[in-house]
């Protein structure tokens, strides 16, 4: 089900590498998302020449629309594998940036996708929300003119503050309420229960969601949390994380919010509802959805990272 893949390292250098998830070709500098700590992975671009020709990968997938989504949100929707026993219905929340498996135009890799398909190969059925329609924030902030990607930094901007304003839970619990009726409405009548992914931005709205009972998750994996988005909404994380209802594995990056260490408050909010953080102190934040797999130890983190995700799906689902 996975292709090779030319790697790149941040410098440029072609690297022959095997291996199921793209990779990144950019760099990093010290601004930043508003939802990214400094030093962050950038967004995971590859060219178009690789996107569109005869080695981009095929994804398992396809994207459907959310008839009861206010906007007609688009989803990338992949069945479980035949032949695998039916694992349960998993909803997936991505990071800001846009994601080949729904904007097949963009210049975006294909790791978010590709971890939609491994999941469905283990049986799940799994729904990645379109939450950003065509404005995420690569397409809505800046774009290259001039057909060079490697000219884009996404990360040169101003945080994109206003923009991450219009991202509100308010506009996006519908849609979440839609993909989830949606993804019931195909299930089996005795497996109604939806777990949810979701990486950097896609933390913060599963967190809100639950805090707020906008959907009912029966599980949660976050990957390089980013609940201190909640500030930016004028509420606040601490309070939010303490609503959370469903057991949440949170996967924390070296650079990620202190509040999920030791006996930080955010930590302790998820081991009250029966969740864990699992710490990746040499990884930065965005690693599994845009780091450098290239690098051994980005590849050995984002292995295990995958590895604990659906072990702790599996746990959860049953």
């Amino acid at each position: 089900a996975f292709h090779s893949y030319e790697k790149r390292n941040s410098t440029g250098t072609n690297r022959s590498h095997t291996n199921p998830y793209p990779t990144v070709h950019a760099t990093r500098n010290m601004t930043t998302p508003a939802c990214c700590p400094s030093g962050s992975w950038p967004q995971l671009l590859r060219p178009k020449s690789e996107l569109n020709g005869d080695t981009a990968p095929t994804l398992a997938g396809s994207v459907i629309t959310l008839d009861d989504s206010p906007t007609k949100a688009s989803a990338y929707v992949v069945e479980p594998k035949a032949g695998v026993p039916f694992a349960g219905l998993l909803m997936v929340f991505p990071d800001i940036y846009s994601v080949r498996a729904l904007t097949p135009d963009c210049r975006s890799g294909d790791r978010i996708g590709a971890i939609c398909d491994a999941l469905a190969e283990k049986g799940y059925r799994v729904a990645l929300l379109g939450l950003f329609g065509d404005k995420s924030f690569d397409l809505a902030i800046t774009a290259p003119e001039d057909g060079d990607f490697e000219k884009f930094d996404s990360f040169a901007q101003d945080g994109g503050v206003d923009w991450f304003k219009q991202q509100n839970y308010e506009k996006m619990s519908p849609e979440v309420k839609a993909c989830g009726e949606y993804l019931q409405d195909k299930s089996p009548a005795d497996n109604k229960a939806v777990g949810v992914v979701g990486f950097c931005y896609g933390t913060w709205l599963l967190s809100k969601t639950s805090s707020m009972g906008g959907f009912d998750f029966s599980c949660a994996v976050g990957c390089h949390p980013a609940t201190a988005l909640e500030g930016l909404y004028g509420g606040d994380e601490v309070a939010m994380m303490n609503s959370v209802k469903m057991p949440t594995l949170f996967l924390w990056a070296g650079n990620d919010s202190d509040i999920y260490l030791k006996d930080g408050a955010g930590k302790a909010a998820l081991e009250k509802s029966g969740g864990s953080v699992v710490e990746f102190p040499d990884m930065l934040h965005g690693w599994v959805s845009r780091g450098d797999v290239g690098d051994e130890k980005v590849k050995r983190d984002f292995e295990k990272a995958i590895e604990l995700m659906m072990d702790f799906l599996d746990q959860q689902m049953k």
